[in-house]
């Protein structure tokens, strides 16, 4: 593969709206409005910047499509640095798939309470498109044009894997010198009864949170800085089964870690879900730092990873040392992903 690195991060979660948020103590997760059981780190509707989106987008879009345009705006300054043609910009974007009932939700509610109004009802409190159309679309049109992205999109829905699936695609996009440099942009689902629907076992479920996460990739090292973090290498799997759970996520940590020809030994920090019993076997023989953002953001879903990211390049910034950050998934539905991160010196690109 070759080289890509990760130039810029945003976020936006319950932690802040800086990287170097992330480290800090753990927060409380709130109850939910709509069911006063269940807990999780819900966030305010961020206002977007006036000189890249016109005023009627914040009205129109939902709260989630405003989390994913308020983090690439963030890295509109470093985009335009790298004084590159739009079409060598190349685009993609982790999408919520949960969320096309929840602006319906509204409506629901309110026709529950005056049934003699269906129809008034359900025209004052459903938008004209629901949020996985707007996402699906406008969202991305919206950023494309406002950071003028011109090169390969692509947009995907597949669930807490999003987030990977759009790294590695653009990472594969720069690899194969369709592009220069990459905006990767993401956002969790909204807090809504719809997010919760879809839950098969309420007791084992995660503390949801709400957040958005955007990276910038590109094909050559940064300038100015005294490490850079790099795109080493990455992997899929998937398995419905228990019994293969623990087989797929070695066989996917084997394969990401292949390209750098290295062990699982030999990288210093190891990122997951520590709550996750088939993750933590794959890790229990071999004591290592292991890092995890949800107890100070939820689980933000399909940007979960890419935050964790952002992290370990604020984090790269600061390292005394060189080494290497493995970055392991693992969904509910069987999906494994692991992502490789190279914090190296920038005398090795000079």
């Amino acid at each position: 593969m070759n080289r890509v690195f990760i130039h810029a991060a945003a976020v936006l979660n319950a932690a802040g709206s800086e990287c170097a948020d992330l480290p800090g103590a753990p927060t409380s997760a709130q109850r939910l409005a709509f069911d006063a059981e269940r807990r999780a780190f819900a966030l305010a509707t961020p206002r977007l910047a006036g000189n890249l989106f016109d005023r009627k987008i914040q009205r129109s879009v939902e709260p989630q499509g405003l989390r994913l345009l308020h983090c690439a705006a963030r890295l509109a300054p470093a985009l335009e640095a790298l004084n590159l043609p739009p079409e060598r910009i190349a685009l993609t974007a982790a999408i919520p798939e949960v969320d096309a009932p929840s602006p319906c939700w509204d409506a629901v509610r309110a026709i529950a309470e005056q049934p003699q109004k269906k129809v008034a009802q359900l025209l004052a409190n459903t938008p004209p498109l629901h949020a996985l159309t707007l996402l699906n679309s406008s969202v991305m049109a919206y950023v494309a044009e406002a950071l003028h992205c011109q090169g390969p999109m692509g947009g995907f829905c597949s669930g807490d894997n999003a987030g990977l699936d759009a790294l590695i695609e653009a990472s594969r996009q720069i690899g194969e010198q369709n592009a220069d440099a990459a905006l990767v942009v993401s956002s969790s689902p909204n807090l809504t009864p719809a997010l919760y629907l879809r839950e098969p076992d309420p007791s084992g479920e995660p503390v949801h949170g709400e957040g958005a996460a955007a990276l910038l990739l590109c094909a050559s090292p940064p300038s100015g800085v005294g490490q850079v973090l790099r795109v080493a290498g990455f992997a899929r799997g998937y398995t419905r089964d228990p019994q293969r759970a623990q087989a797929v996520g070695r066989r996917v940590i084997e394969q990401a870690l292949s390209e750098e020809r290295l062990r699982p030994g030999d990288v210093g920090q190891v990122v997951g879900n520590v709550g996750d019993p088939h993750w933590l076997a794959l890790f229990d023989e071999q004591p290592r730092a292991v890092r995890s953002i949800l107890p100070m953001t939820g689980d933000l879903g399909a940007s979960t990873l890419l935050t964790e990211a952002a992290l370990t390049l604020h984090q790269s910034l600061e390292a005394a040392q060189p080494g290497y950050t493995l970055l392991v998934s693992h969904s509910r539905g069987g999906h494994w992903g692991a992502l490789l991160l190279a914090c190296e010196p920038m005398e090795k690109y000079a």
